[in-house]
């Protein structure tokens, strides 16, 4: 049977596989009732067309715009966070809008509402944006990524405290009486969970928990923190192995070793968090630990979908830190 020339729309399809264009529609929109052999006659016409659905029409039948928001506040490993979510997203078929904002960016949370997603994804955001989401009228289902549970919906995040926990066990295991960490970006949930994971393991081990070195993020941040514990060392203080907030800080303190003429793994050990991509070709090769944030973000698109089409979403388990071991600690 001809069809029309251009771009293939319902009708066209609905020609070619002998139905209405409405038993099209129900599949098209996955509707039951179809019968199995006319539902594959209708895929096997839109394959041969190349019909493409239009979205703004089977937005209004299906009253969901198949987007979902991710709200991300930029910090160490939400690259991989994100990463995780796109895949999800890709493999749900759905299309992903990502809006950036800074912890305490109030106005965020309106911009991506205003685009009118089906669900929302806070990746790694600060109170005050929590806040934000917490007071908006009608929010849509939400799910918080490397973060804390509110009220909003269920949480779901890389093992923080487990990675600093295991990579604090390991330093002590080597001989160390104690380690001390560079901590992360202040008042953020990651931070916070890497800082209480060390302090656990020396807590365990009955060692003494030094004062944190400020840190942040980046490697300039980990050379100048790095700098502090060169001069804690000529003062007289045990330091012997250090704990990095995120593996771009343990970058950082590398080069601030370095400087020091502090050889690693020689007179002291350093290990990161998050095992980047790039940990394993520095040199010496940093010991980390890997928080499966990929994992993460795949994990939090599986609950968010679920919550809407009104399921319960529940949390569940994502994998637990995987410890690292390189040259940086002595293993080669």
């Amino acid at each position: 049977m001809p069809v029309r020339s251009g771009i293939p729309g319902m009708v066209d399809v609905a020609r070619l596989a002998g139905v209405s264009h409405q038993t099209v529609s129900r599949v098209v929109n996955g509707h039951p009732g179809v019968r199995p052999e006319t539902a594959e006659r209708v895929r096997a016409a839109i394959a041969s067309l190349g019909y493409r659905p239009n979205a703004t029409a089977r937005a209004l039948v299906t009253r969901r715009s198949g987007l979902i928001g991710a709200l991300v506040v930029p910090g160490p490993d939400t690259d991989l966070l994100v990463a995780g979510i796109e895949a999800a997203v890709r493999a749900a078929d759905r299309t992903l809008l990502v809006a950036t904002a800074a912890p305490g960016d109030p106005r965020a949370a309106d911009r991506l509402l205003d685009r009118g997603a089906d669900g929302h994804l806070a990746v790694a955001p600060g109170p005050a944006l929590l806040a934000a989401l917490g007071a908006l009228a009608d929010p849509p289902p939400t799910v918080v990524v490397d973060g804390p549970a509110t009220p909003l919906g269920p949480a779901v995040g890389p093992d923080h405290r487990g990675a600093a926990r295991a990579l604090t066990r390991h330093l002590l295991g080597l001989g160390h009486r104690t380690v001390h960490h560079v901590a992360g970006i202040p008042g953020t949930h990651g931070a916070a969970e890497r800082e209480a994971g060390w302090r656990a393991a020396l807590a365990e081990a009955g060692a003494a928990a030094p004062v944190p070195v400020p840190g942040g993020t980046g490697p300039a941040a980990g050379r100048a923190a790095g700098r502090l514990l060169a001069a804690r060392r000529t003062a007289g203080e045990d330091v012997t192995a250090v704990l990095a907030a995120d593996d771009t800080l343990a970058l950082g303190l590398l080069r601030a070793c370095a400087d020091a003429g502090l050889p690693v793994p020689g007179r002291v050990h350093v290990a990161g968090i998050g095992d980047r991509p790039e940990a394993a070709h520095l040199v010496p090769a940093l010991t980390t630990a890997d928080t499966a944030p990929r994992a993460a973000g795949e994990r939090a698109v599986r609950i968010l979908l679920e919550r809407v089409e009104g399921r319960d979403g529940a949390p569940g388990d994502v994998p637990a830190a995987a410890l690292r071991p390189r040259a940086s600690t002595g293993h080669w």
